[in-house]
């Protein structure tokens, strides 16, 4: 063997060595087991070209492939006829050149075996740690996934109805944000799932009386691992890490134009909860949520329609405890409408304008909900606080119909009691022992997510936002805004109303729409479509 080869074969082992300890190569690599760049591109012209050659040879020594050898015409017929023959999908995200979690994949699998569904597979890259494939587009991926018999790789747009649509434009998989710019493309087209490792929704309102249509990114398949030698890449991939998800979506597609989605996630290493149900490698397991985070209720302006099937969930997975948010509408004394007289008459001539009404809706409503769970949580929230302006301001004093009711109320408030609580206790609400009633800024975490904000109000008085709880309260279910959104550990519901009120004219992003909190933290948002929450099997 002459000199140089002697010196190639010492680089192909010193490559093989850090590919064994890392999982990749660099140039770094070569350098500290005493090679210079100038040496591995006098013999292999650049470290892509020695990657190629170490594959072609090597082939056992990586755990990933290219994904060009997988895909072509032939793919695109299989996944045509996968969606055709199929009803319920698995889809999560593959970022290139990472391992797999071979234990959330069994989970997966043993989720498809159950429920008779199938896996899609987008794909991520992050740029910065980029695999050397010099001749392949689309980069590398675990053999594992190519190998699962559940599993299908995604890298053509895969529409799966015609309001839901698996889009492949590339997103870099430490990007921040990944809904960014979205929006607009979702409102001419329908809703995007694309490929990242975090969990992110985003509404785009919908006009013509249309439900809204979304922006999604799913978790990951693949372990967190994004660390470089690039001082530049440090500060991203510190976020990244953070913020990485091992899980997916479940999309369920009943027809044409109706689909349904969740979210899940692997928090334990092993396994995910899906609708009360835990999947492992090992098989399933009944699991009660430790929450159910009910979309804003306001008594009195509830759809009927999402009453029922929130009594339905409650029923079939059996939550530990129900959280209210606005649990008190407030129309009978809402002050943003005091100087319109003709919507005041109206509330009179519906008989919407009476107090004590009101109240006995709200205790009516109380009183079932309290039937439905081990503990009720009414989170303070701004329509609640209605009755404390009304009162504090001495509207009343000018209020007919609601003077003498109100009188009682105010003299209760002066005395330090909460007007609405009070209420509520002087109209015969039956299962006090059953209802943790939480003030502003009380806290309240289940399993390490906090349930106590309602989400109207930011940091120092500023106005709430779902990206200012994250800020402030880090994992949190808010509600308050009616849209349901996912801002990494930030998560808020929507609604338990009619989708119009009368004051939210013009397009609109709100959905009925509530969470499941289990033991672990994970969360999944449950939506209430055309009067149903999931495919009927």
């Amino acid at each position: 063997m002459t000199e140089i080869s002697e010196k190639k074969q010492a680089i192909i082992d010193a490559y093989l060595e850090a590919l064994a300890k890392n999982g990749f190569v660099t140039m770094n690599d070569l350098i500290d087991s005493g090679f210079t760049k100038d040496m591995v591109t006098h013999h292999f012209r650049s470290l892509k070209k020695l990657t190629k050659i170490v594959r072609l040879h090597h082939p056992d020594a990586f755990f990933d492939e290219y994904i060009d050898k997988h895909i072509g015409f032939e793919n695109v017929k299989c996944l045509d006829e996968i969606v055709a023959s199929n009803k319920r999908f698995i889809v999560t995200t593959a970022v290139t050149g990472r391992r797999v979690d071979e234990s959330l994949l069994q989970a997966m699998v043993s989720y498809c075996e159950h429920n008779n569904a199938k896996i899609l597979v987008l794909v991520a890259s992050d740029p910065s740690t980029h695999t050397h494939a010099p001749d392949a587009k689309y980069g590398t991926i675990d053999s594992k996934i190519i190998n699962c018999p559940h599993a299908y790789l995604v890298v053509g747009d895969l529409q799966l109805n015609s309001n839901i649509c698996l889009s492949t434009l590339k997103v870099a998989a430490k990007q921040i944000d990944p809904s960014t710019g979205m929006a607009r493309h979702a409102s001419n087209e329908g809703t995007f799932v694309f490929a990242s490792p975090k969990q992110r929704l985003k509404a785009v309102p919908a006009g013509a009386g249309k439900l809204p249509y979304f922006t999604m990114t799913t978790g990951a398949v693949t372990v967190p691992d994004y660390s470089r030698d690039f001082y530049m890449s440090n500060r991203t991939a510190f976020m990244a890490e953070r913020d990485h998800v091992m899980g997916g979506l479940i999309i369920e597609i009943q027809d044409d134009e109706i689909y349904f989605f969740r979210q899940f996630q692997c928090r334990d290493e092993y396994s995910f909860v899906d609708m009360g149900i835990r999947y492992s490698k090992e098989g399933v397991e009944d699991e009660r949520p430790e929450a159910f985070v009910l979309g804003d209720w306001h008594s009195g302006s509830t759809d009927p329609q999402a009453s029922s099937v929130w009594e339905e969930v409650c029923k079939n997975l059996k939550p530990h405890r129900l959280v209210l948010h606005d649990t008190f509408d407030g129309r009978s004394i809402n002050h943003h409408e005091r100087a319109n007289v003709i919507v005041r008459a109206i509330r009179a001539n519906n008989s919407h304008h009476d107090l004590e009404s009101e109240v006995e809706g709200l205790v009516k409503d109380l009183n079932m909900l309290s039937t439905w769970v081990d503990k009720l949580v009414v989170v303070k929230s701004n329509h609640d606080e209605f009755l404390e302006e009304y009162l504090g301001k001495g509207y009343y004093v000018k209020d007919p119909q609601n003077h003498l009711y109100s009188l009682s109320l105010a003299e209760a408030m002066i005395l330090g009691k909460d007007p609405l609580k009070y209420a509520v206790e002087q109209k015969g609400f039956t299962s006090w022992d059953k209802v943790d009633w939480l003030e502003r800024d009380e806290d309240y975490r289940v399993a390490g997510v906090q349930l106590g904000v309602h989400g109207d109000k930011g940091p120092n008085g500023s106005r709430g936002s779902v990206k200012s709880m994250e800020v402030s309260y880090g994992q949190s279910i808010t509600g308050h805004s009616h849209t349901p959104e996912i801002v990494r550990v930030a998560w808020q519901t929507g609604t338990s109303t009619y989708l119009k009120l009368g004051y939210n004219k013009g397009a609109s992003s709100w959905l009925q729409s509530s969470c499941l909190l289990y033991k672990d933290g994970s969360r999944q948002l449950i939506n209430v479509i055309n009067g149903k929450y999931k495919l009927e099997d």
